[in-house]
């Protein structure tokens, strides 16, 4: 790897549901996960700061066109790591996407057997509880 590009351990894993309230229900009710956030294609469940597992809903983009697990590694710049990656070959899968607001950036590549992982850069720290 090149001298910019230090990947993390993932910080975000998610799980691409076909029926996310049925999903929601399980890792919620069943194996006691406590929810962050939702809309309609999404659930957070908090992991202990700044991690997160997130269930998303199938859809026909490509980072969500299958249900499968995937994560999202830390990075410390993701406009660096992603042009370095791009520059390594790693197939783009997306562009940057996320705000300040929201409490970070990301986007996907595909590894050589097709799978879709992330890379993530966190933005502030901890809410208080």
């Amino acid at each position: 790897m090149g001298d910019k590009l230090r990947l993390g351990w993932p910080i975000w894993v998610g799980v691409i549901s076909e029926n996310i309230e049925r999903q929601r229900r399980f890792y919620r009710d069943v194996l006691g996960f406590k929810e962050l956030g939702a809309a309609e294609n999404w659930v957070s469940f908090d992991m202990g700061w700044p991690n997160f597992f997130e269930l998303k809903g199938r859809s026909d983009d490509h980072q969500y066109d299958r249900p499968r697990y995937q994560v999202a590694f830390a990075v410390d710049d993701i406009e660096a790591s992603r042009r370095e990656l791009i520059a390594l070959s790693v197939d783009p899968v997306s562009e940057i996407v996320g705000t300040p607001e929201i409490g970070g950036f990301w986007c996907y590549f595909r590894d050589p057997e097709g799978n879709v992982f992330a890379i993530s850069q966190r933005l502030g720290s901890a809410p208080k509880e």
